[in-house]
C-alpha cells in the first residue's frame, strides 16, 4: 500500500480530488471480483491465480452501503489485504467508523492523509449582507433579523465550541423555513434540510441514532453537508423521545451515532416549529433540549399588506417565466386582482399555498385562451 487518502466531509470534494486518476475500481468492482463464484472442471487443477492490480481504488460515501458485515468488520484484512488483489491507493469518502478505526490500527500514519471540507465562515461581509437583503427577500419578518444576527455573531468568536442554535415558532408558511435559506444563500452554500414531519414511523429511531451502515442517517447527511447551515424543519414533529440525541450536538458541536462521529461546532441549527410561544414550545419539547437553544425567536402572522407585496412578487416572478406567446394570452388585469381580492377578504393565512394557486391560476387562463379548455 502506497497511500490511504480520507476525505471528511462534502462529496463534491472528494470527487474532485479523483478527478483524473488512472487505473480506477470501485468498491462495488472489488467485492465481486472477491465474491465471483469459480467453475472448477474435474480433473485438472486450475492455474495459479493472478492478483487483481488495482492502481486506485475508489469508495463513494453511499458505498458501504452495499457491503456486508464481515466487510466492514475486518476492512483492511478483507479487502485491502486480501491475496486476491494488489491495491495501491486507496480513496475513501467518509468512511464508517469501524472502517476508519480498523485501517487506522493496520496502518502508520505515513501514508494516511485526512481531508476536510473548509466550510464558509460567517464573515462580516455575509452578516451584512443578511441584513441589507432580508426585508426583500422574506417580507412581512422584520423583527426577527436583529436577533437571528446577534446570535450568528457568536460564531466569530474563534474559542467558541459549539453551534448556534435557533428555535424559530410561528404557524406555517409565514417565512421560517425562507429565512432559513436565505441564511444559507448568504453564506454561500446549500444548507442540510432534514424533513422532522417524515421521521414518523419505526425507522426514525435508526434514522437519528443510527443503525445498519447501509441506511440513512441525520449523521450521514451532516457529514457530507456543502456548508455549515442546518435546518431541522418542523422539529417539534418527531418524539420528545429522541431529543436527547442532540444534547451533545448542541452543547459540544458534537453529533454521534453508532457510525459516525461529526463536528458541527461551527454551525448554524435552525429548528422551526409551529408553536406560538416559548412557553408553550418549552411545555412540549421539554425543558431539558428547550435551555439548550442560543435564542428563541417568533415568527409573527403576516399582515394583509404584506400578503399583497408578495402576492404582486409571485405575480411578477411567474410571468418572467412564462414565454412570450403564453404572455400575451393571459388577460390583463385579471388573475392578479383576483388573488389580491382573496387575500383582502382573510384568505390565505398560509402564504405558502398562493404561489401554487397563483400558477395554476396562470395555467388556466392560457389553456382557455388557446381553447384547449373551455
Amino acid at each position: 500500500m502506497k497511500k490511504i487518502e480520507i476525505f471528511w466531509g462534502a462529496d463534491e470534494e472528494f470527487e474532485t480530488a479523483i478527478t483524473g486518476l488512472s487505473n480506477i475500481f470501485f468498491l462495488s468492482d472489488i467485492l465481486n471480483y472477491l465474491n465471483k463464484t469459480e467453475i472448477k472442471i474435474d480433473g485438472t487443477n486450475p492455474p495459479p491465480e493472478t492478483p487483481l492490480d488495482v492502481e486506485n481504488l475508489i469508495v463513494h460515501t453511499d458505498d458501504y452501503g452495499g457491503m456486508k458485515e464481515w466487510a466492514i468488520l475486518g476492512f483492511t484484512n478483507n479487502i485491502l489485504q486480501n491475496l486476491k488483489v494488489t491495491i495501491k491507493n486507496v480513496w475513501l469518502s467518509n468512511p464508517p467508523k469501524k472502517i476508519y478505526e480498523d485501517i487506522c490500527r493496520n496502518y502508520g500514519k505515513e501514508i494516511i492523509t485526512e481531508h476536510h471540507t473548509d466550510y464558509p465562515p460567517v464573515t462580516i461581509e455575509n452578516l451584512k449582507t443578511i441584513a441589507d437583503g432580508f426585508n426583500e427577500a422574506v417580507i412581512g419578518q422584520s423583527q426577527v433579523i436583529s436577533q437571528i444576527l446577534s446570535a450568528v455573531y457568536a460564531l466569530r468568536n474563534p474559542n467558541r465550541k459549539r453551534p448556534v442554535t435557533l428555535l424559530f415558532l410561528g404557524d406555517s408558511g409565514i417565512g421560517k423555513t425562507e429565512t432559513a435559506k436565505y441564511i444559507s444563500q448568504c453564506i454561500g452554500k446549500e444548507m442540510v434540510r432534514v424533513q422532522f414531519s417524515m421521521q414518523q414511523t419505526n425507522s426514525a429511531y435508526q434514522y437519528i441514532f443510527g443503525a445498519e451502515h447501509g441506511e440513512d442517517s441525520l449523521a450521514r447527511e451532516l457529514i457530507r453537508r456543502k456548508s455549515n447551515v442546518v435546518l431541522l424543519d418542523e422539529f417539534d414533529k418527531v418524539s420528545p423521545a429522541f431529543y436527547n440525541a442532540f444534547y451533545q450536538m448542541f452543547d459540544e458541536g458534537l453529533f454521534v451515532d453508532s457510525n459516525y462521529s461529526v463536528d458541527v461546532s461551527k454551525c448554524i441549527i435552525i429548528c422551526t416549529t409551529n408553536y406560538q410561544t416559548a412557553e408553550e414550545a418549552e411545555k412540549n419539547l421539554g425543558t431539558p433540549i428547550f435551555s439548550r437553544f442560543s435564542k428563541v425567536i417568533r415568527f409573527l402572522p403576516i399582515s394583509v399588506e404584506d400578503k399583497l407585496i408578495i402576492a404582486k412578487k409571485s405575480y411578477d416572478s411567474l410571468m418572467l417565466q412564462l414565454d412570450a406567446e403564453d404572455k400575451e394570452l393571459v388577460p390583463h388585469d385579471t388573475v392578479l386582482p383576483a388573488f389580491e381580492n382573496a387575500i383582502r377578504k382573510g384568505m390565505y393565512p398560509n402564504i405558502r399555498m398562493l404561489r401554487n394557486d397563483m400558477e395554476d391560476a396562470l395555467n388556466f387562463e392560457i389553456l382557455k385562451a388557446r381553447k384547449i379548455i373551455l
